[in-house]
């Protein structure tokens, strides 16, 4: 009996390998994976950059895409959570929130992470823009002359000297603009006669050489009457008489346009019925709140 009994043992032990081969072995942890996917505009199906990407719960950030803190989209749209990185468990539930100034939230509703998720999504936009800031009239800082000029070039020339600061306007305000001009050529400007008057007079390219602009005229071909000469002539030297080496100081009246925006008018120094002098490429801008 004892006999039969140490070979019953004998035979299971020898047995015991192959029944536990017979087996499988119990699978490891599976890895979590990752949670990614791609947001866009649900009007223009364009990706949305800088989105806020939450998971919950809690609802918190991670990672770090652009300059906030915690994660958001970069500029192809895309995101990605590590849920290994976070020691998170895989078969997990969770939920995404996306968020971004300009648009509605996008929720992702509760779902399962087994190895990975992919949630793509579209954010709408609220069709809101900021407020604007306060209108603030006023005029910059004038712009100083250069260091130095030529002078003495023979023949009519002028230089630009110097100039008053932009503006600011509200809607159909008017401002006063101040331009100085060097006479640098050898041939002094005589108001009152023609080929000898100095003017300024529109140029390009906003609006264009004697072209009429909204933002002042004398009332022909639509502009407003803000006391110019005429509808493409801005001003009219102040002296009668500008010797070389001297200083004309010209003044004119800009007109703010109904529409808020920013405009341009570029001048032009010339000798009415002589010749334009020399364009340094002055301009106004005047920005309409």
């Amino acid at each position: 009996m004892r006999s039969r009994l140490i070979r019953l043992v004998a035979s299971v032990a020898l047995m015991l390998p192959a029944l536990l081969a017979a087996f499988p072995a119990a699978p490891a942890a599976a890895a979590a994976g990752k949670i990614q996917g791609t947001i866009t505009n649900k009007v223009t199906g364009q990706p949305i950059a800088d989105a806020c990407v939450t998971l919950g719960p809690p609802v918190v950030c991670f990672g770090a895409f652009g300059s906030n803190p915690g994660l958001h989209t970069n500029a192809s749209g895309y995101y990605m959570i590590d849920l290994d990185a976070l020691a998170a468990r895989d078969g997990g539930m969770w939920e995404l929130y996306f968020l971004k100034d300009g648009y509605t939230m996008l929720y992702s509703g509760k779902f399962t992470s087994n190895g990975g998720y992919t949630f793509s999504g579209q954010m709408s936009p609220t069709g809101l823009t900021p407020p604007p800031g306060p209108c603030l009239p006023g005029t910059g800082p004038g712009i100083a002359p250069p260091a130095g000029v030529p002078s003495g070039i023979g023949g009519r020339h002028a230089a630009w000297y110097g100039q008053s600061g932009y503006p600011t306007l509200r809607a159909g305000e008017r401002s006063t603009a101040t331009v100085a001009f060097y006479n640098s050529g050898s041939i002094g400007w005589v108001r009152g006669r023609m080929g000898e008057v100095a003017y300024l007079g529109t140029w390009g390219p906003q609006p264009g050489q004697d072209s009429p602009t909204a933002l002042g005229g004398d009332g022909q071909l639509g502009t407003p009457n803000t006391g110019w000469p005429r509808y493409n002539r801005i001003a009219i030297q102040p002296a009668d008489y500008v010797g070389p080496g001297q200083v004309a100081w010209f003044q004119f009246t800009i007109a703010a346009p109904t529409s808020a925006g920013t405009y341009k008018l570029y001048l032009r120094p010339l000798i009415e019925g002589a010749a334009w002098l020399e364009d340094y490429g002055v301009f106004w801008v005047i920005t309409v709140c």
